[in-house]
């Protein structure tokens, strides 16, 4: 008879006395829920669970690098923890960076891993006050062995400047997230502008980052050519640009706060 037990990311890291980025042990942590993590050279997923009744066997591409390795851990585990029952993952590359908005498993598993691997608590005191950008993104990946996708995810929606990240893939939008900050009628533009420095690296160019410019070289609002913000983009795939935007000067959204007021 099964003895299936939900555990929330957080509920988990309460359960094992976890108050430390060092101490976030994705193998032992699997273990305790009933999962043993494996490592061995994987084609064309980057990880996969099989489970039978109360035990399962995450297996995890060995080939990749270490943060990558512990996110595909933990993203399998939200499986376990999530989906269990439902039909067999294995889980690709695409999966772990691309399935970050809608209502599906790899949504689902992704943002359990990142609850797990980033905890709130933990994260949010280490990123107070820190800018939004691809420095601060590594320093905080560095610290909690995490990919940068997910560490810059954390980073706007628990910083504590308002921020939105884009994911661009073949040139066009693929998802975005705003911030708490953020106002839900702010939207990435399908394709930046081309003073952007994710418009560069699209055309295969390198370019500085970060910069500061108009906000409406990103946002599609009919004002934003009137504020500014700070753009830091880089490329995390041939074709893919990861897009962190910061309202370091929040006019823009003080002011769309007065105009809903009124």
């Amino acid at each position: 008879m099964s003895s299936y037990v939900y555990r929330a990311p957080t509920a988990l890291i309460k359960e094992l006395g976890i108050t430390e980025p060092q101490e976030i042990n994705i193998e032992a942590i699997a273990q305790y829920c009933g999962a043993t993590v494996v490592y061995e050279p994987l084609s064309g997923c980057a990880a996969r669970i099989v489970g039978h009744g109360d035990r399962a066997i995450i297996t995890v591409d060995s080939q990749t690098q270490r943060p990558r390795q512990r996110f595909s851990a933990a993203h399998e585990l939200g499986h376990w923890m999530r989906d269990r029952g439902k039909v067999g993952f294995a889980c690709t590359e695409a999966n772990l960076t691309s399935d970050w908005t809608g209502t599906s498993a790899e949504r689902g598993a992704n943002e359990y891993a990142a609850d797990l691997l980033l905890p709130q608590h933990i994260f949010a005191p280490l990123a107070t006050k820190q800018e939004i950008t691809f420095a601060t993104v590594e320093a905080l990946a560095h610290t909690f062995v995490t990919s940068i996708t997910a560490t810059a995810i954390r980073l706007v929606q628990h910083g504590s400047f308002p921020a939105m990240i884009v994911y661009s893939d073949s040139g066009r939008r693929k998802w975005f997230i705003r911030g708490p900050d953020v106002p839900d009628k702010l939207w990435p533009r399908e394709q930046p502008k081309r003073d952007t420095v994710a418009y560069d690296l699209m055309q295969g160019k390198e370019s500085q980052h970060p910069i500061e410019i108009y906000a409406d070289s990103w946002i599609d609002d009919g004002d934003a050519g009137r504020y500014g913000l700070v753009e830091d983009s880089i490329r995390i795939g041939k074709q893919s640009v990861l897009t962190l935007l910061w309202w370091k000067d929040e006019r823009q959204l003080l002011d769309l706060s007065e105009k809903d007021e009124d």
